[in-house]
């Protein structure tokens, strides 16, 4: 696993608070020794993110980046998409005939629980929740929230200050909507979210760096 060089001489104060559960790098990251990286040369993280239990990156795939302050949660899967342009016409179920496009996931974003991610991009200041699939290819622009049990389809692009909820969430709910985007919801987010998401990556890091060193 790659780690950016922008933010290695940052902090060099800080107390060494790695633990048994998780393991923290050059840059500050913070990644479960029980999540899975495959294809570690692939995956770059740029700082200052937590990965968490049971995530499973597969960075043996395609190339995968991750920026600053991004949380993916327990058990999430990141997995980057084929392009069906772009194959050899023979054995097309064989993956090793399929060409892999890059994921890039930027800063201050947060991927819930459970989730199945198989975006081309996710933007910046994203806020996803749990048990959210997002389909092949998809782009997701900055500033968006997509809530919980959400199922976005292949190819979806979300505009900019994006709220995707769905007709069937509720606060009970534990599985997804359909497998489509008809029962989904679109309404329009105040600028203010910018610097809202912003704040929560950076104190979610600063509490999760303080649990950490408070386990030593």
């Amino acid at each position: 696993m790659a780690d950016s060089n922008d933010n290695k001489n940052d902090d060099n104060n800080d107390d060494d608070t790695d633990d048994d559960t998780y393991i923290k790098t050059t840059t500050h990251n913070y990644v479960s020794r029980r999540a899975i990286i495959d294809g570690a040369k692939q995956v770059e993280i740029r700082g200052r993110s937590i990965i968490h239990e049971k995530v499973k990156v597969r960075g043996d795939l395609s190339i995968i980046k991750i920026g600053r302050y991004v949380e993916i949660g327990s058990s999430t899967l990141l997995e980057p998409s084929y392009n069906p342009y772009n194959q050899d016409n023979d054995n097309n179920n064989n993956n090793n005939n399929k060409k892999y496009i890059p994921m890039i996931i930027g800063s201050h974003t947060h991927i819930g629980k459970e989730c199945t991610i198989q975006a081309a991009a996710i933007g910046s200041m994203v806020w996803i929740g749990d048990n959210v699939k997002i389909g092949k290819r998809c782009i997701i622009k900055d500033n968006c929230i997509i809530e919980s049990n959400i199922v976005l389809g292949n190819d979806t692009v979300i505009p900019p200050f994006t709220l995707l909820s769905s007709s069937n969430n509720s606060s009970n709910s534990s599985t997804r909507s359909s497998s489509n985007n008809n029962n989904n919801t679109y309404e329009e987010l105040p600028p203010s979210v910018a610097v809202t998401t912003q704040e929560v990556s950076l104190d979610r890091y600063s509490e999760f760096k303080q649990e950490q060193r408070n386990k030593q």
